[in-house]
């Protein structure tokens, strides 16, 4: 880098100008003779000095250099001595009285222009001017004490003040970058190779220090690092840098940036060799891979690879590594190593919900019965309100991240009428899991009745029906997000069979959207919205499973579970359309306690009959929320502004 001599010249001037003003202070005191013996030398301690920095420059310049400086941390650590002093004798500290020697303050002075000069050039300030004052209370600026105006012995004396004033100057700007390829990556751009002239768009296009933006050291080191993780992360994972250099014109206040990168050999995936398998199949593993052998090598790919397998619900622990050879870059091995969850597990589990009421589980899972490569899953629940039983298959992964599924179940609900909604359901289908994208088909046949607490039948009705559901997930996390959202989106079609109404097809669409944005101060806000719609002839019946309710933990707070429907024969059942929206404000109820939240909250909707027959519901109220490691515990009171009245929830997880 290049800097004016004016510059250079100003800075020697500037440091000997400093040294002979602090000359002065090396002449004795009058306040305070000596008094020796005739004839022996008399040696004098050096005379201690109270002294005070302050620092005059732009912000944030100013805290950066108080914040750096030598001289500055001398005076932080000597106040936060003296104040454990102070208060271990009961007396006031008194953060001026900062003792030193004069050698030692000469000392650290003269080093506060280099110092801060370096420090101004990492922000990209490389033509700044840095003066210092001394004044030890004369009045003159000088820095230095005449025998006629020494204090006398005792009294009280002002402390020296150091003052450093700065001009950082114009901000040198990136004038120009310039990326300079060596090794397989050069050949390949010169033989036109769409691969890399991507990547190599790619890197330029993201490159962390463009044209035009403040020089700053640290920027151009993390500009550095993230390129060159870039380069090895597709296809060339033994890269390095060359050279790097940044050139700087002090005067234009510009820098050119030049980077020659050395790729060294393209690397392409090659066998899978799989240690500590047991009990499960080989193909749980490779039909999850994202690649084929003699593909490009993609880090992206590998690490996608080893959170699929973590989730298939097979594995305790997965390790997918690698093993380069520059010898053959061709075909790269990866060791796959993993640790088998237990065959068998078996739990039992007691909870309780303001929706569903006190209850009391039981569940088995087998990840591999007969060796038939699926998960089967039992599991049989009893509560007050709520009671099922479930038999629930999930095939090994498939090619093409496709997993096979089927179940039969039923269950029984008492809503808060009293009326008793009883459901049997059996499902076929295919999963496919992608990275955001979560795709289930399934033909279903489907149930339910619905019984007053007179025992009058109210609802029966059976279907068939095919159901394509699609969820789509962009979140910082699936357990706890806070920025993000979420988006569920199903469609299904069938033909309904009732025993009270007539028969015919049906058509059902339901959408649910989630939203999470931080904002300022700690403040997270959440946005929901649901809506579905039923269409079908007036006179045809369609399951209730497969109808709208409302009310609820999830739905609108301040009404019960399943309480928003449709009024028949005094007792409430589903509607066909539904809409339901919230709105939620919540931050840390005490600092240092992220994740113990307070939260207001609305919640609008309803489920209606027909789109005309859509009323306005509303609930509002207040909560707690605990960011707990198996999702948010949510603890809220709300009033439902229809039924004024007050209704505590509680529940854990996020809903879909």
């Amino acid at each position: 880098m290049r800097r004016p001599a004016g510059v250079l010249l100003a800075a020697v001037v500037g440091a000997v100008a400093l040294v002979s003003a602090d000359a002065g202070w090396a002449q004795p005191s009058a306040s305070a003779p000596d008094v020796a013996a005739p004839g022996t030398t008399v040696r004098r301690a050096p005379r201690p000095v109270d002294w005070q920095l302050t620092v005059e420059a732009p912000s944030p310049l100013d805290d950066l250099l108080m914040e750096n400086l030598d001289l500055a941390r001398y005076q932080r650590e000597a106040r936060q001595t003296e104040d454990v002093d102070a208060s271990a004798e009961g007396d006031d500290p008194a953060p001026s009285a900062l003792r030193i020697t004069r050698g030692e303050l000469r000392r650290l002075l003269a080093q506060v222009p280099t110092q801060a000069r370096a420090l101004l050039e990492a922000e990209g300030y490389f033509a700044a001017r840095v003066r210092i004052t001394v004044d030890d209370g004369t009045g003159d600026g000088s820095g230095t004490a005449s025998a006629s105006q020494a204090p006398a012995p005792g009294a009280q004396v002002a402390p020296t003040l150091v003052h450093v004033i700065v001009e950082p100057g114009p901000r040198t700007v990136v004038q120009s970058v310039q990326f300079v390829y060596e090794g397989e990556l050069d050949t390949r751009l010169s033989a036109n190779d769409e691969d890399a002239k991507e990547l190599t768009e790619d890197m330029a296009d993201n490159w962390g220090l463009p044209q035009d933006e403040p020089f700053r050291q640290a920027d151009w080191s993390n500009a550095k690092n993230t390129a060159l993780a870039r380069l090895r992360a597709d296809t060339y994972p033994m890269a390095s840098w060359s050279g790097t250099s940044a050139t700087v014109d002090a005067q234009a206040h510009t820098a050119s940036l030049f980077l020659v990168a050395d790729s060294g050999p393209a690397f392409s995936f090659g066998e899978v060799r799989i240690e500590g398998l047991e009990r499960q199949p080989p193909s749980a593993i490779l039909n999850l891979a994202p690649f084929r052998p003699g593909q490009p090598y993609r880090e992206r790919q590998v690490l996608d690879w080893q959170e699929r397998l973590q989730k298939v619900n097979l594995f305790e622990s997965v390790y997918v590594a690698p093993a380069f050879d520059v010898n053959h870059p061709e075909a790269t091995p990866l060791i796959v190593q993993v640790r088998e969850s237990p065959i068998q597990e078996a739990s039992v589990g007691i909870g309780a919900s303001s929706d569903n009421g006190p209850r009391v589980s039981f569940e088995h899972l087998h990840r591999n019965p007969f060796d038939l490569d699926w998960q089967v899953r039992t599991k049989v629940q009893l509560g007050v309100r709520v009671s099922d039983g479930l038999i629930d298959l999930l095939s090994h992964p498939w090619p093409g991240r496709k997993r096979g599924l089927a179940s039969v179940q039923a269950s029984s609900i008492e809503d808060n009428d009293n009326a008793i909604t009883r459901t049997q359901r059996l499902k076929v289908g295919r999963l496919r899991e992608g990275d955001r994208l979560e795709r289930t088909d399934y033909v279903e046949a489907l149930r339910t009745t619905v019984r007053s607490a007179s025992d009058l039948l109210v609802a029966d009705a059976t279907a068939l029906s095919f159901t394509s559901q699609w969820i789509f997930r962009d979140v910082d996390s699936q357990v706890l997000p806070t920025r993000g959202t979420t988006t569920m989106l199903a469609l299904t079609g069938g033909h309904s069979v009732s025993a009270l109404d007539a028969s015919g097809p049906f058509a059902r669409v339901h959408g649910r959207f989630t939203a999470y944005l931080p904002l300022p101060a700690s403040w997270q806000l959440q946005f929901r919205a649901e809506g579905g719609q039923v269409l079908a002839r007036d006179n045809v019946s369609v399951p209730d499973a497969l109808l709208f309710r409302a009310g609820g933990d999830d739905s609108i707070r301040g009404y019960a579970y399943r309480s928003i429907g449709v009024e028949r024969d005094g007792v409430t059942t589903g509607g066909r359309v539904l809409g339901t929206g919230s709105i939620e404000l919540s931050h840390p109820l005490w600092p240092g306690q992220p994740n113990l939240l307070g939260a207001v909250f609305m919640d609008v909707g309803d489920a209606a009959e027909r789109i005309d027959q859509w009323a306005l519901k509303r609930g509002h109220g207040v909560g707690i929320r605990w960011r707990s490691p198996v999702g948010p515990f949510r603890i809220d009171i709300a009033r439902g502004v229809s039924t004024d009245e007050w209704r505590l929830h509680f529940s854990v997880g996020v809903s879909l």
